[in-house]
């Protein structure tokens, strides 16, 4: 039989290899070319994320200067465009264009804030891939490229540290090791967190005992207000280098004035709200180190220090013209001191006793006027320092509240025992609905331990925790403010450990970095 002749079967199928061939490499070069142009537009859309993320200050009202600061950075950067209107950059010479977009970014321990989300689109023209159009349906005359950077704002922060330093924190922890230096080292090791602070950003310290004063000489004499430990200042090196000596001096003595120690620090983030250049655009932050309830109040009048603060009975008609109210360990009676004097007068009295207790940490309208206590301080300082009109709608701008508390329950020593009641004050201080144990990593919530008016050994039923809340006779978070967080240390373990895991949480949710 003869054979076919198959030099035309070779050469055909010869010459669609070569097609094929050349289909690849042409799909590989126009496939290499689209790679290289979405690197060029990633590099492009990242420097202007960045760059509107700045101009935007996370805030509403800045949407135009945002773009446009997006539209220049491409510029600069070598592309030829220019802002076309809202929220768009377009090429002056080409099809490039760049869309703007202001989403709401969450964040943790705070109420959300204006993202920028950049989407750069180029449609390329292809050399090869366009010949795929012979054999398939469709136009392939151009890939369209796309690449996207998401900002969040890096604000700065203006932060005041209200370090508990009265006489318990003196007491051991599980390692062996004073409260009070396990709150040294950690608190250092936070300032010295080079990735959270900048010379943008502000500090100040309150340290607290008997007053809410500082450890300066003003704890017990000082006639009148109290100034901070350290003023809020920039946080360059050498002020954090002067803030961790200034840490490293305290000396743990006296009671516990949680309600004065707040109201020192409100003072400075109030003036930073009236700044126009610092008060609309940084974060602004309590942090709050303790390990006990209040012992401590400030009465600022005669009649203040001679009366019950509760029922505004007359306890004793020989009162100096401002004055500490205060408990001691035993149940049963209370002190009175002078401001100008160190000397206390120890008055009886179970009722008089509870009503201190509770005034210590009052809201507003349970206790007599200028009587009310450290949650309504707290809550002063959470609503912009003292309800300024500078606040953002529904507390976008207000001050966020941190509280770790150190210790455990211990009944037998009520006004040092972080029981339900020492919990739950923190969390209404706080504007919170949990609190996390730091060893144990559990969540717990605080609406059936603030219902139950709790009663410990000296009688304290804490109905004042549960009054005057924003929404009702319940525990729940005001929501025209931002919630805040609380923290538990257990002081039975290694507590410089414990506090390390916390400040590093709470360095996280303080700066907000860029996010793409």
């Amino acid at each position: 039989m003869r054979k076919l002749n198959q030099k035309g079967s070779i050469l055909i199928f010869m010459t669609l290899a070569f097609a094929l061939l050349g289909t690849f490499i042409g799909f590989a070069v126009d496939f290499g070319r689209a790679y290289l142009e979405k690197a060029r537009i990633s590099r492009l859309v990242d420097g202007a994320a960045l760059a509107a993320a700045k101009a935007l200050k996370g805030q509403t009202g800045f949407e135009d200067e945002a773009t446009r600061a997006a539209c220049d950075s491409m510029e600069m950067n070598g592309a030829k465009v220019a802002m076309a209107g809202a929220n768009t950059c377009a090429s002056t010479t080409g099809t490039f264009i760049a869309n703007v977009e202001f989403p709401l970014l969450n964040v943790p321990g705070g109420l959300p804030v204006k993202s920028v989300l950049v989407t750069g689109i180029e449609p390329m023209p292809t050399t090869f891939l366009k010949f795929l159009g012979w054999m398939v349906p469709g136009n392939f005359s151009t890939i369209p490229v796309t690449a996207q950077a998401q900002a969040g704002p890096e604000r700065p922060i203006d932060l005041m540290l209200v370090l508990d330093r009265s006489g318990s924190m003196t007491a051991t922890d599980g390692s062996g090791q004073p409260k009070i230096n396990a709150l040294k080292t950690a608190v250092n090791g936070f300032l010295g967190l080079s990735s959270t602070f900048s010379a943008d950003d502000q500090i100040g310290m309150v340290s607290f005992s008997t007053r809410g004063c500082g450890n300066n000489g003003q704890d017990s004499l000082t006639t009148g207000n109290c100034t901070p430990d350290v003023a809020l200042s920039a946080a360059t090196s050498s002020f954090i280098s002067t803030l961790q000596g200034k840490v490293n001096q305290l000396v743990a003595v006296g009671g516990t004035n949680t309600m004065e120690a707040i109201r020192t620090a409100r003072g400075p983030l109030a003036q930073v709200f009236d700044d126009p250049d610092r008060g609309p655009v940084t974060r602004k932050a309590v942090l709050l180190v303790t390990d006990g309830q209040p012992t401590f109040m400030r009465a600022d009048n005669t009649a203040e220090c001679q009366n019950d603060p509760k029922t505004a009975t007359q306890f004793n008609n020989n009162g100096p013209n401002g004055c500490k109210l205060g408990v001691p360990t035993a149940a049963g009676s209370i002190l009175r001191y002078p401001l100008n004097s160190g000397t206390s007068s120890s008055f009886s009295g179970a009722a008089l006793y509870r009503n201190v207790i509770a005034c210590t940490r009052s809201m507003t309208g349970y206790c007599q006027a200028g009587s009310d206590g450290a949650m309504h301080e707290a809550n002063l300082t959470r609503n912009c320092g003292y309800s300024n009109s500078s606040c953002g709608a529904g507390g976008a701008h207000d001050v966020l509240f941190f509280a770790i508390a150190i210790g455990k329950k211990d009944l037998a020593n009520p006004q040092q025992s972080l029981d339900e009641n020492a919990k739950c004050l923190l969390a209404r201080m706080a504007n919170a609905t949990d609190i996390l144990n730091a060893a144990t990593g559990v969540l717990e919530t605080i609406a059936a331990m603030c219902n139950a008016h709790f009663t410990s050994s000296d009688g304290d039923t804490h109905a004042d925790l549960v009054q005057g809340w924003p929404c009702g006779a319940g525990p729940c978070i005001d929501t025209t403010q931002q919630k805040g967080k609380v923290y538990i240390v257990d002081v039975s373990g290694n507590v410089a450990a414990q506090l390390q895991i916390v400040f590093r949480e709470i360095a996280a949710l303080l700066k907000l970095r860029l996010v793409l």
